[in-house]
């Protein structure tokens, strides 16, 4: 995704009804410990990705989704581990996935988060790119230590992983770190699948912004919180632009998803 000093991002690309591009890097799906808004974006994701884990009590999320009318296709969606250090996990979830082969794994450490525990899980596997790509399954919603403490565990990983992208899928929105670089997101509106609202978050502390393809764009603008931000902005053009002399947080409004995603295909 690196070329030069520019990131190129396209997060619509896992919300599409087909198939990735060839030379896209086929992502992980982390599942947390915290509410599945929707099935339909919930089933694009796991189709475009080859990995999925669920971080701990992620299972039983994941497992009470398919609740009522959805109960016959459970089975189609059988994560690849569990991991953690399964304090959340109930007993008839866990028996359910164990006796589906899925893999269940403990760890104990009590200095990393279940969200930790599991990125380790997913460094531990061999990839063919040295790029990873991670889409996380969460919540900014509730209580907000928690939202705080989610978007940490983000600027942690990558600080850690300088070829990691993750993509957080939150309720509503799609959010991921732009870093000190030109970044381009592309595709904000022929494909549909956003708003255009936008905002751009200092949050990982202040920063120097310029930016084409927004409604109210800037240059060479100083922003930092308790001072001034760009929340509630909106897209104006296919692609937005931001030049950027730290970390800034990108979220983008989804748009109600069309129903009738494909059933998942188990690899």
């Amino acid at each position: 995704m690196t070329v030069a000093e520019t990131r190129e991002f396209d997060p619509g690309l896992f919300l599409a009804e087909g198939d990735l591009p060839s030379d896209t890097v086929t992502p992980d799906l982390l599942i947390l410990n915290q509410p599945i808004a929707s099935f339909d974006v919930f089933a694009r994701l796991w189709r475009h990705t080859i990995y999925q884990i669920c971080a701990d009590g992620g299972a039983n999320r994941l497992y009470d989704m398919f609740e009522g009318a959805l109960e016959l296709r459970r089975g189609d969606f059988l994560p690849d581990a569990i991991h953690g250090d399964l304090d959340s996990l109930r007993d008839d979830v866990r028996a359910y996935y164990t006796s589906r082969g899925v893999d269940v794994s403990q760890d104990l450490d009590q200095y990393s988060t279940d969200f930790g525990k599991a990125m380790q899980k997913i460094f531990s596997r061999d990839s063919p790119s040295p790029q990873r790509e991670v889409i996380v399954l969460g919540t900014l919603a509730g209580r907000v230590d928690q939202g705080l403490g989610l978007l940490h565990e983000l600027i942690r990983e990558e600080s850690r992983h300088p070829d990691l992208q993750l993509w957080l899928f939150s309720e509503s929105n799609v959010s991921f770190i732009l870093k000190a670089t030109h970044n381009i997101i592309q595709n904000t509106l022929s494909n549909r699948l956003f708003t255009r609202n936008v905002g751009l978050l200092p949050i990982y502390g202040p920063a120097v912004i310029t930016t084409t393809g927004l409604e109210w764009d800037v240059k060479d603008w100083e922003t930092q919180m308790g001072h001034q931000v760009s929340t509630s902005n909106h897209t104006v053009a296919e692609e937005v632009h931001v030049q950027t002399n730290a970390p800034i947080l990108f979220t983008i409004e989804r748009a109600v998803l069309a129903t009738g995603a494909k059933p998942a295909q188990r690899r």
